[in-house]
């Protein structure tokens, strides 16, 4: 299996979100520390490690760039049928342990599409702000071994991708009342999925680290929180979660490359047409199915 960048750039799925999204979390979760979606598996196979930087298909419009966007390193594991449940995860973990890293939880949505094509990771992990591709390479080599070695893990994938990292905040009379409100009723939830809360003096805080948000979204966003506390959307500010570090300019980054189209079938290319269809005895014309013109047969 090539690395990740063999598989040329692309870009970074939407995560889905609307209040009909499958597999969001449940609105009462405050903590951005949901495990990911548990994903089919396929069948055993030797461990390899593929490496890239996820910028391509699928990116939405995004205007709130700079220190709100970053780069984070993520590891992304499909455990081996028969499996230990739990047991790759452990293996990271203490691993990262051991070398003072502090891993976390961050959706799949963040790959690449041409990975989730053939991979519905059970486990996603990211490093740290600032670490690299070859941090996290090193981490799953430490944790699961040269390709093949460790029995629990068909497939890992190792890459850089672009998340949003934002903080919205706004003034309440009771930020904490507010945030039981909005959780209660799910209007972040469906528009974020994992997030998390807290109380900064007289505002409620809403942390979001994930996939890249449209600038409409994060309008909806601010939108809802606003109706929450009888404010203006201009009375939730938008700031980035943290100020240190390096962040991303987004007209810097290449252009999405479109998705590959799917080879046609020779169903669908028509080619059984001048098998399967008989002379027309009447006409001298041979008869074809509707279609097959368009072929180029």
């Amino acid at each position: 299996m090539g690395r990740v960048g063999a598989l040329g750039a692309a870009a970074l799925l939407v995560l889905a979100l609307s209040a009909c999204t499958g597999g969001a979390p449940s609105p009462a979760q405050l903590s951005p520390t949901a495990a990911p979606t548990a994903g089919a598996v396929q069948s055993a196979a030797p461990v390899s490690l593929e490496t890239g930087t996820d910028v391509g298909n699928g990116r939405p419009a995004v205007s709130h760039d700079g220190l709100m966007v970053r780069r984070r390193a993520v590891i992304a594991i499909h455990p081996a049928e028969g499996g230990k449940p739990g047991a790759p995860r452990a293996r990271l973990e203490q691993m990262a342990a051991a070398g003072g890293i502090v891993l976390s939880d961050i959706p799949p949505d963040v790959l690449e599409p041409a990975i989730l094509e053939h991979l519905a990771p059970e486990l996603i992990l990211a490093l740290p702000p600032g670490s690299t591709s070859d941090d996290a390479e090193k981490l799953a080599e430490r944790a699961f071994g040269p390709e093949g070695s460790y029995p629990g893990v068909e497939h890992v994938h190792v890459a850089s991708v672009l998340v949003h990292d934002l903080k919205f905040s706004v003034a309440a009379a009771d930020p904490a009342a507010l945030a039981a409100a909005i959780a209660e009723e799910g209007i972040l939830s469906d528009a974020l999925g994992n997030y998390g809360t807290s109380v900064d003096g007289g505002a409620l805080a809403v942390t979001y680290t994930g996939p890249l948000l449209s600038d409409s979204l994060v309008e909806s966003v601010r939108n809802g929180m606003a109706r929450g506390a009888g404010v203006q959307p201009a009375d939730v500010t938008l700031a980035p979660r943290s100020t240190t570090g390096e962040g991303v300019d987004m007209s810097r980054e290449p252009e999405p490359a479109p998705e590959p189209e799917p080879e046609p079938s020779a169903e669908d290319s028509g080619t059984h047409s001048h098998e399967e269809a008989g002379d027309d005895s009447g006409s001298g014309t041979p008869a074809t199915t509707p279609g097959a013109d368009d072929s180029g047969h």
